[in-house]
């Protein structure tokens, strides 16, 4: 059973407390809707991309919009978010995501958003 955390990620800057100039948070937490503010949906019903809950697929059981990826990391670095996570009581995919999104943010100051986009590839005979 998965951990439940009472401290929302939004709710604060990690990555800028760990990095000292942070990502803004609060600005993605805006559309964001409480427990409170959810429509009774029965559990059944999954959406996908278009706001509904994939219920086949790698996104099966994540978040709309989200999808699961595996990367091979060295052990160090994986100890590394387990202990940002604890630091500041969150689940570790929300202290990998942070720290990832730090990163993204960083690359497009310096390169520009082509750097964050999928280029489309030439093939070799059209």
């Amino acid at each position: 059973m998965a951990k439940k955390y009472k401290n929302e990620l939004s709710a604060f800057d990690m990555a800028g407390t760990v990095f000292e100039n942070g990502v803004n948070t609060t600005e993605a937490s805006k559309g964001r809707r409480t427990k409170k503010e959810k429509s009774d949906k029965p559990d059944s019903m999954q959406e996908t991309s278009d706001g509904k809950r994939a219920t086949y697929g790698a996104a099966r059981g994540c978040k709309p919009g989200y999808t699961r990826h595996t990367y091979v990391l060295p052990q160090q670095m994986i100890d590394q978010v387990k202990a940002v996570a604890q630091f500041f009581c969150c689940s570790e995919v929300s202290a990998a995501e942070q720290l990832i999104q730090k990163g993204l943010d960083d690359i497009k100051k310096k390169h520009g958003k082509k750097a964050l986009t999928l280029q489309k590839t030439q093939t070799l005979f059209g």
